[in-house]
């Protein structure tokens, strides 16, 4: 769940990003996980689903080799476009948190290194 107030809008790196309505300090917790907002699917699930919604969860969701599950965003943390310098940093667990890098103004689009938080990009079944 994302502990920041953001909105979503059109993005230079890709589609639509997830941007800050308010500055936010370096170490703030921006994100963090939450079963009451954030959903998680284990692969006995996803493959019982239609094939859009298996793409749609590939898309938007993380998957967590450790616990062989996939986590995806209820809210606008789904939109963390990636970046191989991201403005936040990542604990890089399925039930973890993202906190600034650095102090981060209004306006700013909210990006996460994808090899940090998703085993499937980290290993080379995904890209972006």
């Amino acid at each position: 769940m994302m502990m920041v107030d953001t909105e979503l809008r059109k993005s230079a790196i890709h589609g639509v990003g997830v941007f800050l309505t308010e500055p936010v300090a370096k170490q703030a917790l921006v994100w963090q996980f939450d079963s009451r907002i954030d959903r998680v699917y284990c692969e006995e699930e996803v493959a019982s689903l239609s094939g859009r919604t298996q793409t749609f969860l590939q898309i938007y969701s993380t998957w967590h080799e450790g616990v062989k599950l996939w986590v995806l965003c209820g809210d606008n943390g789904r939109h963390f476009n990636h970046s191989d310098v991201p403005n936040t940093i990542s604990d890089g667990t399925a039930f973890g948190t993202d906190v600034a890098a650095f102090d981060l103004p209004a306006g700013t689009e909210l990006t996460s290194d994808y090899r940090t938080i998703c085993d499937a990009v980290r290993n080379g079944g995904m890209s972006f």
